[in-house]
């Protein structure tokens, strides 16, 4: 079925030395750096989220889902074997842009850390040989506060702030963000090379497609969202501007989707080829077509890969090896791929996991090593680590070569003051408590069900039980986040104010760094009529986040009750410099204005609201911003 427009509510182990040379040209200023040359291609990355290999390209026995990316696949060369190096958003694009492990540039997870200023990254390098740069994103798990957004002119975040998907993160869909793209590249002078990178997030939950593919099982809904992308895609290679020296193309999943495999909805808890696995398509000038290269890599080669092709051999060195099969890569022996999840340490306070792949095994290092043989056990179902004890320890052996080089994680601090902040309120200057369980995810998946229940309990309104299985949740998962905030919602439900607080505030103290944890107990505070700690909680996270519209909303709210609308005002205004696109927020602030008498900012705020709510696509679209509770925060 064809995919119909609609608007959607809401990581090859090696180790190298950067050459100085390199990394300097890479951050040099824009007033050292050489005229553009017109006949260096343009690059074109397309990251695709969320989105499994298998679900590109011809599938047996149905129609091709992708018929866009199959049509640039045979202009070009396919990884049929290509592996990320983590299985969440914002380490997975850290690692493609900068060509390192998440263990060497140190984002190891979503939303508590920010790429190093000293990694050079592929627009910083492009920047500095004259190119355009401009980013498209489609999430704010990739919000420039992330450090994402250098070498690049244009960094397009910009999302309504009441388009939230399921775990918390203002998105849009692929037509805005191809629409935005398109924009941008008409304005780009026609003889100067550019570097458009554009984020499509659509295959991340909740699966929403359009059409028919709506009323189907998730399964089917996620293949709806891949084929809604593939349209896009069509269309942004369609309507691209001609370069003068071409226009290199990448099209390269950042991480799949489980879709149920190994009891795992969706991705970021475990390492196996379900979320591991995905596409990674090259085309353009000096690109090989209509050939598949079936040699195991890791996309993150992409980056030496496209500066290589790009005649850019000088910076591609800064990048590590480059990919096989295009011609620009020395010969060399298939190297093992490191991937790694720390979500569930950060979230659910068990173990990380890491895994090393070669063209035939998987080894996975958890407290229960797990080896499997990829060509006679594809789905992974046979765990050969006590057989194949050398094999296990061979790819160990990468795992810790791997962590040997890790950086120290850079926290997302926006301001010097943040730390301080912390400290003031007791979070252990955002250092978080020592988590005592280590659960191996394997057995830590199955209390994912129970919790499941638990839900379902609260959302029926029967607190009492909700209570009694959480609280039997968080004594076998005590560093487990989402248990601790969901059992501090129940309590608070309840009628146990003070047991309800606890939880929450416990919970934002294993996760300091994530601003909607903050909002959440400040909301809890709120409803309890503790001003003063809402207040500072509201602060704290915008601190974190100062685009944060929950956190506005409640500032706005406290400040409405204790010191009128000029004070509300002036609260919104605030909110509207920090530049948080909110349709509910600027509606208010126009409603104070017409009351104040002043006219002009009034229609000027309600117009501005009117066509962030069009954007949105209207206000029949699902609220999800003002009542989301984080449970898996990926």
């Amino acid at each position: 079925m064809p995919p119909t427009p609609r608007t959607r509510p809401g990581r090859a182990l090696l180790s190298w030395t950067l050459p100085a040379a390199v990394v300097f040209a890479a951050l040099a200023p824009a007033s050292r750096r050489p005229e553009p040359d017109p006949q260096k291609p343009s690059v074109l990355l397309i990251t695709l989220d969320t989105t499994r290999a298998d679900h590109v390209g011809k599938r047996e026995g149905q129609a091709s889902l992708t018929p866009n990316l199959d049509s640039l696949e045979r202009r070009g060369t396919r990884y049929v074997n290509a592996v990320t190096v983590a299985p969440l958003t914002l380490p997975a694009h850290c690692s493609l842009l900068t060509g390192l492990t998440p263990a060497a540039h140190g984002v190891r997870d979503n939303g508590v850390a920010v790429l190093s200023a000293q990694s050079p990254t592929l627009a910083t390098a492009l920047a500095a040989r004259g190119y355009a740069t401009g980013a498209f994103v489609s999430s704010r798990v990739l919000d420039r506060r992330f450090g994402l957004d250098r070498g690049f002119g244009t960094y397009d975040d910009q999302m309504v702030a009441e388009s939230i998907g399921e775990h918390g993160y203002p998105e849009r869909d692929a037509r805005a963000v191809t629409t935005a793209a398109l924009a941008w590249a008409a304005r780009q002078p026609p003889g100067r090379p550019y570097f458009l990178w554009i984020h499509y997030y659509d295959p991340h939950s909740p699966y929403q497609p359009p059409g028919d593919w709506k009323d189907q099982t998730p399964a089917r809904r996620y293949a709806g969202e891949v084929a809604f992308m593939d349209s896009e895609v069509g269309r942004l290679l369609r309507e691209l501007p001609k370069s003068a020296g071409g226009c290199l193309i990448a099209a390269v999943g950042d991480h799949g989707e489980m879709l149920g495999e190994h009891d795992e909805k969706e991705h970021g808890i475990f390492l196996y080829g379900g979320s591991l696995a995905v596409p990674l398509i090259l085309a353009g000038p000096r690109v090989p077509a209509g050939r598949q290269v079936r040699e195991l890599v890791g996309t993150r080669a992409l980056a030496a890969t496209l500066l290589a092709l790009a005649n850019l051999s000088e910076e591609a060195r800064a990048f590590g090896p480059a990919l096989p099969g295009v011609g620009v890569a020395a010969a060399a022996s298939p190297q093992a791929v490191y991937s790694e999840t720390y979500l569930p340490a950060n979230t659910y306070g068990w173990s990380p996991l890491r895994a090393a792949t070669d063209g035939r095994w998987r080894f996975i290092a958890a407290p229960r090593p797990e080896l499997y043989d990829l060509v006679k056990d594809p789905t992974e179902s046979r765990n050969l680590a006590s057989e194949l004890p050398q094999e296990s320890a061979r790819l160990q052996r990468v795992v810790e070569q791997a962590e040997s080089g890790a950086r120290p994680t850079v926290s997302a601090d926006p301001d010097p003051e943040l730390a301080a902040s912390l400290r003031s309120l007791g979070y252990l200057s955002g250092a978080s408590p020592q988590r005592a369980d280590g659960l191996d995810p394997k057995d830590g998946i199955r209390l994912l069900k129970e919790f499941e229940e638990a839900r379902e309990l609260s959302r029926a309104g029967r607190s009492s039980e909700a209570i009694l299985k959480l609280e039997s949740l968080v004594r076998r998962s005590p560093g487990n986040v989402p248990f601790l905030m969901r059992l501090g919602d129940a309590q608070l439900a309840g009628g146990m104010a003070e047991e309800g607080l606890k939880a929450l505030t416990y919970a934002v103290t294993l996760s300091p760094r994530l601003d909607f944890l903050h909002v959440r107990l400040a909301q809890a505070c709120a409803e309890l009529g503790q001003v003063g700690p809402a207040r500072n909680e509201y602060a704290l996270a915008l601190k974190l986040n100062p685009r944060s519209a929950p956190a506005w909303s409640g500032l706005a709210e406290i400040a409405r009750t204790t010191g009128g609308p000029l004070e509300e005002r002036k609260v919104l205004q605030e909110c509207e410099a920090a530049g948080t696109r909110s349709a509910t927020l600027l509606r208010r602030l126009s409603e104070i204005e017409a009351a104040l008498g002043d006219r002009a900012a009034a229609q000027r705020h309600a117009a501005e609201a009117d066509r962030l709510t069009v954007e949105r696509g209207g206000d029949a679209a699902a609220e999800k911003g003002s009542a989301h509770r984080p449970e898996t925060l990926r």
